[in-house]
Parts: C-alpha cells; structure tokens; sequence
C-alpha cells in the first residue's frame, strides 16, 4: 500500500514538469487544438538543390523541383534539375495514379538517406508543377 501512494505521489508531482520548449517563434498551437508539445517556431528550409545532397546529413529534409528523367532500378529514379543530378527513391504508391514523363516538371520532398556510402532522396510526395 505504501509504495502504491509513494508512486502516485510522485506521477502527481512530475506532471506538471512535463513541456516542450517555449520562447521566440513558439506560439501557440492551432486554435482550439489545446496545448500542443514539441517544437514551434521556424524550420530550415532543408536542401532545395540536388547538388547539395551529396553535401547533406542523413535524415535532412529535401524539396527539390526538377524533373525525372530515367528510371535507374525498381524504385529508383535519376532526378535532374538546375544544379545537378540525384537518385530518388520513389515509392510506386507515391505516384498516385500520375503519369510522369522527363518532360514533367516535378516536386519532390522526403529526406537524405545515406546507406552503404551512397547518398540519395527518399520521397515522401511527389508532386506534378503546372
């Protein structure tokens, strides 16, 4: 019974030391959302040029506007646009349905993934750019 209340006593005490980060560019969560935790304030813009990614650490966030203009592999695409060239990784799914040609501008977003000394893009969403 007592270390029953000993540990309702402290889960009473250690709630209220539960918050995310609060200062400049932290406001507040969408109205009537209620409190939200994490992170609020500006975000990088991430890598929005394919010659960067070779530059970039795993995991970095990437919006890349180009076009695609060979499949290399299943699910693996050369991804081209002002400043160079990448490999994409491209889910079939996430095509939805759309008919992408090399003439198609595109915009990619997803991240670096750095595997077996090989950096490329794993999207997340494509997106066709009228």
């Amino acid at each position: 019974m007592r270390a029953l209340l000993t540990a309702l006593l402290v889960l009473a005490l250690a709630s209220p030391a539960m918050a995310a980060f609060t200062g400049p560019g932290s406001g507040p969560g969408p109205q009537g959302s209620g409190p939200q935790g994490g992170f609020h304030g500006p975000r990088s813009a991430g890598i929005t040029r394919a010659a960067d990614v070779a530059r970039a650490h795993d995991d970095a966030h990437v919006t890349l506007i180009g076009h695609i203009v060979e499949q290399v592999a299943h699910e693996k695409y050369l991804f081209r646009d002002g400043s160079g060239t990448v490999i994409v990784d491209i889910d079939d799914k996430d095509f939805r349905g759309q008919t992408v040609t090399p003439k198609t501008r595109v915009r990619v977003v997803g991240e670096v993934d750095y595997d077996h000394g090989n950096k490329e893009v794993d999207v997340k969403f494509l997106e066709i750019q009228r």
